[in-house]
């Protein structure tokens, strides 16, 4: 155990190198409206907030950190985010003690930076004029952009048939009890999804429940479907997502310019098999009308323990026809990110007018 200064109040935590984040069991802050994702040793998943930041000190160690609010852990625990944040190091002795040790803290660093006079403008470059779209993209290529187009619908892919595991059975989980304030904001991206055929009205033995969702600093809520029972009753595929780290070192050293796009609402990009689409029915009740019916997705859903391997997979076979070592561009794909990477701002800029080409001509 380790005793930190949290916020000027001392609190004593458990070191535990197995946990990913920080826990407090008491707020330590005022909830800062962040959100993660815990999965439990039974494989089920809740949200759980974050405290806002908070000064910590040990050892003449200063950070500021944000703790996962979790009050049903048994003790507060030190986990490697803040292990990492304070610089420890933990030793073992041949009669099993093990040690704790903080690096001395970091002296102040002074660098210089040396540049090409030709060069110079670059420092006083803001990120939002170096990071703007060209217009010439914007209006040669516009059924790429989220902006202004529903989603996209991928061309050259099958329906997409959901296998049960044998001995399967339907599951049909009640509705939560939903705040109407909640409900309205939903309706408002049931509606968009339903105008655009993402949902359809249904009868099925499945249903799974609704979550609404709010978005922080707003008054929205986004609809969340709990599809935790029917990511049990399937078939896993096999993940074909690559490791990050082995993607980021087949960026050539020569590289200088870069073309990064963010694919919106990827999952809907691909259908669902008319006879798969039964077992993402959801139970809603419309605030404005209070009448009650089950709707269900004709596109891949969030929270679907396949979607990410199923869009990965397709979306690598339709970008296996861009021709990156023609244009002289080396491209780079983790699941519905695309990094486009060139040696020249002509190369990158001719590797993303043809990126963004294929793109749309796939139905992205």
């Amino acid at each position: 155990m380790v005793r930190i200064q949290v916020g000027g109040h001392p609190i004593d935590f458990m070191v535990d190198t197995g946990a990913e984040l920080s826990v407090v069991t008491q707020p330590v802050a005022p909830l800062s409206g962040k959100e993660t994702t815990i999965v439990g040793a039974t494989g089920n998943q809740t949200h759980r907030p974050f405290c806002g930041p908070r000064r910590c000190w040990l050892g003449g160690h200063e950070v500021i950190h944000e703790f996962l609010y979790l009050p049903d852990c048994p003790v507060p625990l030190m986990g490697r985010d803040l292990l990492a944040k304070m610089g420890t190091q933990i030793s073992f002795s041949t009669d099993g003690s093990a040690q704790l040790k903080l690096t001395e803290p970091p002296s102040p660093l002074i660098m210089a930076l040396a540049v090409k006079r030709e060069e110079e403008w670059r420092l006083y470059s803001s990120p939002s004029e170096m990071g703007t779209i060209p217009p010439e993209l914007e209006t040669k290529y516009p059924l790429v952009w989220a902006e202004g187009n529903p989603p996209g619908l991928a061309k050259c892919h099958a329906p997409v048939l959901i296998d049960l595991k044998p001995g399967a059975q339907p599951v049909k989980l009640r509705q939560y009890s939903i705040p109407r304030e909640a409900r309205l904001g939903i309706q408002v991206h049931l509606d968009r999804l339903l105008q655009h055929g993402l949902l359809i009205k249904c009868q099925s033995p499945w249903n799974t429940p609704l979550l609404p969702v709010k978005k922080p600093g707003t008054q929205d809520y986004r609809p969340v479907q709990d599809l935790r029972a029917i990511n049990e009753a399937t078939v896993t595929l096999h993940p074909s997502v690559p490791n990050p780290y082995t993607l980021l070192g087949l960026i050539p050293s020569t590289a200088e310019w870069f073309t990064c796009l963010d694919l919106k609402d990827t999952f809907f990009c691909l259908w669902v098999a008319p006879a798969s689409q039964p077992l993402f029915a959801f139970e809603w009740e419309n605030p404005h009308t209070g009448t009650k019916e089950q709707l269900t997705w004709t596109r891949l859903p969030q929270g679907f323990k396949n979607s990410p391997t199923l869009f990965s997979g397709a979306l690598a076979a339709d970008l296996a026809e861009f021709p990156g070592q023609k244009l002289g561009c080396v491209l780079l794909q983790y699941v519905d990110d695309l990094l486009l990477a060139g040696t020249t701002e002509a190369q990158c800029l001719e590797g993303t007018r043809a990126l963004l080409s294929l793109l749309m001509e796939a139905g992205y």
